[in-house]
Parts: C-alpha cells; sequence; structure tokens
C-alpha cells in the first residue's frame, strides 16, 4: 500500500468514527506517524482528501456489491450478504460524518450523492433483473420504479431525514428498508427463501 492509500484508509476511518469537523490534518498525521506535510504533498487541502476518500469507498463498496451479487447462489442470499456488510458499515459511522458533510462541504455533498445514485440504481436494476429470472421477484413488478423508491428510502440514512434517527440507529433503519422492500417484491418462492435465510442470521 503506497502512502497515499494509507492516508486515504486512515482518514475515511477517522472521519466515520469522530465526523469530518474534528479530525484535522494533524490528527491525520499524528495517527499515522508521518509529516503534515507529507500528506499535503498527496492532497491540496482538506476537500480534496474528502474527496477522495468518499471515492475511495464507494468504489469498494461497489465491488463488493458486485461480488456478493456473482458470487451468490441466487439473489436472496445476495441480498442477506449486501444486509449483513451494509449493517456492519452503518453501525461503525458516527452519525455526524453525515451532518457535517451536509454542513459543513455542500458541494461535495450533493456531488457524492448524486455519483452513490447513479451506481447504486445500476445495481439494484442488475438485481432485480437477475431476481426476475430466478423467479424470486415478481414479473409484474417495474424495476425502474422500484430501484428509485429504493435509492430515495436510503438516502434518508445519510441525509438524516429520517424521523426517528435518533431512536434507532442506521443499521436498524436500513435492515428494515432492505427486508421490507425485498418481501414486497418477491414471489411465494422469494419469500420461502428470504424466511429462511433470515431466520438463520
Amino acid at each position: 500500500m503506497d502512502v497515499r492509500e494509507e492516508i486515504i484508509r486512515e482518514s475515511a476511518k477517522l472521519f466515520f468514527q469522530k465526523g469530518v469537523k474534528k479530525v484535522k490534518m494533524d490528527s491525520i498525521a499524528k495517527k499515522l506517524r508521518i509529516s503534515k506535510r507529507t500528506i499535503y504533498e498527496n492532497f491540496k487541502n482538506k476537500d480534496s482528501l474528502i474527496r477522495a476518500t468518499i471515492d475511495h469507498t464507494q468504489k469498494e463498496q461497489m465491488e463488493l456489491n458486485n461480488k456478493l451479487l456473482s458470487e451468490s447462489k441466487n439473489t436472496i442470499e445476495a441480498v442477506m450478504s449486501l444486509l449483513k456488510n451494509g449493517s456492519e458499515m452503518l453501525s461503525g459511522i458516527n452519525p455526524k460524518y453525515f451532518s457535517d458533510l451536509k454542513r459543513l462541504y455542500p458541494n461535495i455533498w450533493k456531488e457524492k450523492i448524486e455519483q452513490n445514485k447513479v451506481h447504486s440504481r445500476k445495481f439494484i436494476l442488475d438485481l432485480l433483473k437477475k431476481g426476475k429470472k430466478q423467479g424470486i421477484y415478481r414479473k409484474d413488478i417495474n424495476e425502474e420504479i422500484i430501484a428509485l423508491i429504493l435509492i430515495e428510502q436510503l438516502s434518508m440514512l445519510s441525509d438524516q431525514k429520517f424521523p426517528p434517527a435518533k431512536k434507532f440507529s442506521l443499521a436498524e433503519i436500513y435492515e428494515n428498508i432492505i427486508i421490507n422492500m425485498t418481501r414486497g417484491v418477491a414471489t411465494a418462492r422469494g419469500l420461502e427463501l428470504l424466511e429462511r435465510h433470515h431466520n438463520r442470521s
């Protein structure tokens, strides 16, 4: 791993844990045991570092999602793996991370949210089409509409527009969105597989 990638990975961890505002360039340098100058040799400013951490996280997540989908026996198995992975990731993110980004870096926020929606739409469409072919999702669903609805529901997590966000964890809200959406589009066979996998977890 080169220095640039190491800075991105460690910065992402710190941003997730403490929020973006509290993490200074000095604290990143101290954590990595490098000089602040080394960070600025790789990143023009904190804005460019934040952009790089988001790009890295989104790329890594999409690669993992595609891997889980391609390697799963069926789309229900894929959904349960995605659910486990997504819940674990959200459990490790401080809600301040999202609120700091939205408030302090609105341009980055808007740019990366839209970018993520484009990637998510393609992935969800692939998932739904594959599920239809497997007889797991109903033939009568409009995958374009379902993808749009699901993306908007999931956007509420990072946008913190979900009213009871303080009462329930991000992971819990995420799980309920995914499970209930899956139940709504599943065939009888899909429901049977979902209940079987869900009961194991």
